[in-house]
């Protein structure tokens, strides 16, 4: 069997697409997992980094303030890549198409539909992006995070809830393990705030002007500022940092971190939710304002809804606010483990595995087959 991914753009798309060629080669050794997508994008390293061959399709993505010469370069760029699908798929032959998001996704799902080749698609928000909500008009199966997404897809019958995969790492640590290897003391509780790979300026503001609040607090901190916020942020620190904080610019512990995790404070990015809610964190969300459709906010809403998070909107975040958050907290651990629990309730582990019966039975179909 020959399967092909498509996803890419940002490590939304890309990682829940990894994730589930993991998931499939794991069940399928023997199955031949290829990706398309541009060598000049995230997915340029991080696929073959998996050790996944990716076939490169040049498409770019829409913006609306683009200037008029720009869009027509856009469009002349798509309609160029629907060839270059058709051309991946007639070499490749593959026995599905999946796709997980972004602009890559959409010739190659929408060429492989044109074959009659069987085609998933993977949405990672409660309101699906533009191109997932397209292609769910053509997509044999549509694989939602949040059962809420169902509402705003073109063909709600083919809708399967699976969940957002992630890597296998978050499920692979124990508490206890991790707790001793940050050395967190039993009477603390470790919060871990970030704002993704890039930062986010109003979280580091927020958690660097508390810094004199968690100093006689129970607290450990690991505060992740991003790469490119990282000086900004080390510029505005106090002379001396408490003992029982820690500012760095980077992690690639978070599997680590978050099993360790009392508390979260973060964005409410799709993958970050399903991460969090994976291992069964409490988290305080300030959604990024101007998320596309807000569908920050939307992936906040959900989890405030079941009990698992509270959100502070970006506008009204202040050292003040959220310290007061943070104090609520502090003071009721009962409310911090049952927001924990209800986090882990609405947490899907298994998505990788539910996308992947999903792929099998349309491969199993009886009109799956090679394009000839």
């Amino acid at each position: 069997m020959m399967v092909l991914l498509a996803g890419g753009g940002t490590g939304g798309h890309v990682y829940p697409a990894l994730a589930i060629a993991n998931e499939l080669r794991h069940r399928h050794p023997d199955w031949d997992i290829q990706f398309a997508g541009r060598h000049d994008s995230i997915e340029g390293k991080a696929v073959p980094k998996e050790g996944y061959t990716l076939n490169e399709l040049y498409v770019s993505g829409f913006e609306r303030y683009y200037s008029a010469l720009k869009k027509a370069k856009v469009a002349l760029r798509a309609v160029k890549s629907m060839f270059d699908a058709n051309r991946i798929i007639s070499r490749l032959k593959p026995n599905i198409v999946i796709g997980t998001g972004g602009y890559i996704s959409g010739p190659m799902v929408l060429a492989a539909h044109l074959r009659r080749l069987p085609t998933l698609i993977c949405e990672q928000n409660v309101i699906p992006g533009f191109t997932i909500k397209t292609l769910s008009r053509y997509a044999d199966t549509v694989c939602l995070p949040f059962a809420d997404a169902k509402a705003y897809m073109a063909k709600p019958e083919r809708c399967v809830l699976t969940g957002n995969p992630v890597r296998r790492e978050f499920g692979l640590f124990d508490r206890s393990i991790a707790r001793k290897s940050l050395k967190v003391e039993d009477n603390e509780k470790l919060i871990v705030s970030f704002g993704g790979s890039l930062g986010a300026a109003s979280i580091n503001g927020a958690v660097i002007g508390s810094l004199d609040y968690f100093a006689d607090k129970p607290v450990k901190l690991i505060h992740i500022t991003g790469n490119s916020s990282y000086e900004e942020a080390i510029a505005s620190l106090p002379a001396e940092l408490p003992g029982n904080v820690q500012i760095t610019a980077y992690s690639d512990e978070m599997p680590m971190l978050l099993n360790a995790a009392d508390l979260v404070i973060s964005r409410a990015g799709a993958m970050s939710v399903s991460e969090i809610n994976y291992v069964g964190v409490a988290a305080i969300y300030i959604p990024y304002p101007i998320a596309v459709n807000d569908h920050q906010t939307k992936n906040a809403q959900y989890c405030e809804a079941s009990n698992a998070a509270l959100i502070i909107k970006d506008s009204e975040l202040t050292p003040e606010s959220l310290q007061d958050a943070i104090g609520g907290f502090i003071q009721s651990p009962g409310a911090l483990m049952a927001m924990a629990q209800n986090s882990r309730r609405i947490g899907i582990t298994d998505s990788a595995e539910r996308i992947s019966i999903e792929a099998e039975k349309l491969i199993d179909s009886k009109w799956a087959k090679p394009v000839n």
